[in-house]
């Protein structure tokens, strides 16, 4: 797998940005771009021991030995020397960063774009060591956060610290040493991870500590029409979380549910379920019974359902027009058997009703219940009367309760039976799953979002979780994980993933099982697990790249 890195900048920084440096202080000073010139505000000089006297329209600036002497827009050194013109900004008195070198003859001043530091000395570095997740870096003299610049990759921290005194640090294993001009930098090797650094100073030592993220960073061009991105993203004010993003074009790609290997009642790592049927990507789908294994809600694959309905939970399908559709449906299940039509109550499920149906997919052995008829319907039509412990490739079992054997009485081999998927709107499913909550729709809140958190047991859409959100934007369908249960963050509750997602011009949106069960497949590699999760699932829902014949090239 090819895997390009996308590079993060870390940069801390104080309301002020420059600074003088005064031996073992440091003291913040505003300063201001004009016309390629930088000006510095005389009053935040005054704690190095610059006096200012200004009245009668005169001003003075005292340093020292040396006098300046501000009239009429010109600037006087010792009454002498004439230096660049001042600044007036609402009373306020600034010198050009010229004028300062000049008047602060025992300082020095080093410069980095709009950022000044005005110094009597430098620090020294003295060491750089790594122990575990941090990096530890002493010196003497003062440091300052502008003087420190992080740029971190997938494997390694890159720390530049300037302007220092040119002098070779020592360091422990895993760390690199490089110096410049007035600079020296640090390249730590990390391994397979990627970090996320928080920069802290204590007196003498600087410490980046260093929360670990397994795995791949970056964007990746998985297939024509599929594109694969990994990032931290910032969300409520300054909280963090890992985000999975997989978008698709779906006249390039084929995307429909994927039931576990051995059936309905089993469960599947979502890696092997993707790699056992030539997918490229995929994420996990229904809700499920953590007991029974069986999934919860509507799952149609190919035209033909597999599991009816749950309640009115939100659901995602892709039409035989090849749309996506995100959003509230009803969907029946309806069994016409010689002109009569049955409302299937249960398809592969454990529950009791009047008409139920097993396919292959049923794990178990068929209930054999004395209040039932039998019947196996293999393609539209009867192919045996009579009970059957499991299905077979594409055929099919029929249970019905007595009470109609009157309509069933004369059935035989060969009777047409037709299976039809019944929503409540026109709207063709080839492939669906059943999830929620509904998160957005047309781009805006959901205007009874209250509602829709509520029916949803467990605290499910209140508490800070990892998601699976399935999304469309720009034209295209999304896959995002949004991680949690880890150091970097909990998760995300459903208002914080509302707001997230409307930020980002997402138009419409809903979840489908979060928690544990949150994760993402790309290239054989897994994302998004949970340190407690296996990723096995009972459905899951697969990337194909179409074949070239099949998008008409």
């Amino acid at each position: 797998m090819r895997q390009l890195v996308l590079v993060f900048l870390l940069f801390a920084a104080s309301i002020f940005g420059s600074y003088v440096i005064s031996g073992e202080k440091a003291f913040p000073i505003r300063t201001i771009s004009k016309d390629g010139e930088i000006y510095v505000y005389v009053e935040d000089l005054q704690p190095i021991g610059v006096g200012y006297i200004h009245a009668n329209g005169y001003h003075y600036v005292v340093y020292n030995d040396h006098v300046l002497f501000v009239k009429e827009g010109k600037v006087i050194l010792d009454f002498v020397e004439e230096l660049s013109s001042p600044l007036f900004l609402n009373g306020n008195l600034l010198l050009s960063l010229d004028s300062v070198k000049k008047m602060l003859s025992d300082y020095q001043i080093y410069r980095h774009g709009e950022t000044v530091l005005v110094y009597n000395s430098l620090p020294i570095i003295l060491s750089a060591s790594k122990e575990m997740n941090k990096i530890t870096i002493l010196y003497t003299g003062t440091l300052v956060p502008d003087m420190v610049n992080v740029e971190t990759t997938f494997g390694k921290v890159e720390i530049t610290i300037s302007p220092v005194v040119e002098s070779i640090p020592s360091v422990s294993e895993y760390v690199k040493v490089k110096l410049g001009k007035h600079e020296v930098t640090f390249t730590v090797e990390l391994g397979d991870f990627y970090p996320d650094v928080k920069i802290s100073f204590e007196k003498g030592k600087l410490v980046l500590n260093l929360s670990l993220i397994e795995g791949f960073f970056g964007k990746m061009k998985l297939a024509d029409g599929i594109d694969f991105e990994r990032k931290i993203e910032e969300f409520d004010e300054g909280e963090k979380t890992v985000v999975n993003y997989l978008s698709m074009d779906l006249k390039r790609v084929l995307v429909k549910p994927v039931v576990a290997e051995k059936g309905f009642g089993s469960l599947e790592r979502l890696d092997r379920m993707v790699e056992r049927v030539g997918g490229i990507a995929g994420i996990n789908g229904n809700y499920f019974d953590p007991v029974t294994k069986f999934p919860i809600g509507l799952v149609v694959i190919d035209g033909k359902p597999y599991s009816t309905m749950f309640s009115g939970r939100p659901v995602f399908a892709i039409t035989e027009e090849g749309n996506v559709f995100i959003g509230r449906v009803l969907v029946d299940i309806t069994l016409m058997v010689n002109n009569v039509l049955f409302l299937v109550k249960g398809i592969n499920s454990l529950g009791e009703g009047e008409v139920l149906i097993y396919t292959k997919e049923f794990s178990r052995e068929i209930p054999r219940k004395e209040d039932k008829l039998y019947f196996v319907v293999d393609g539209n039509a009867v192919k045996q009367v009579g009970y059957k412990e499991k299905a077979e490739g594409s055929e099919y079992v029929v249970a019905i309760s007595k009470k109609y054997e009157k309509y069933l009485s004369n059935l035989k081999e060969g009777d047409e039976v037709f299976l039809s998927i019944q929503p409540n709107i026109p709207l063709r499913i080839r492939h669906a799953v059943e999830g929620g909550p509904l998160l957005i729709k047309n781009g805006a809140p959901i205007p009874d979002a209250q509602e829709e958190k509520a029916r949803y047991g467990g605290g499910i859409a209140y508490a800070k979780a990892p998601r699976t959100v399935i999304a469309t934007k720009d034209g295209k369908l999304w896959f995002i994980v949004f991680e949690g249960y880890n150091h970097i963050t909990r998760g995300l509750d459903y208002d914080e993933l509302v707001n997230f997602l409307l930020a980002r011009g997402f138009e419409d949106a809903m979840c489908v099982d979060g928690g544990s069960s949150s994760v993402m497949v790309v290239g054989g590699s897994i994302f998004g697990k949970a340190e407690s999760s296996t990723a096995s699932i009972p459905v899951g829902i697969v990337v194909w790249e179409k074949k070239r014949t099949e998008v008409g090239e």
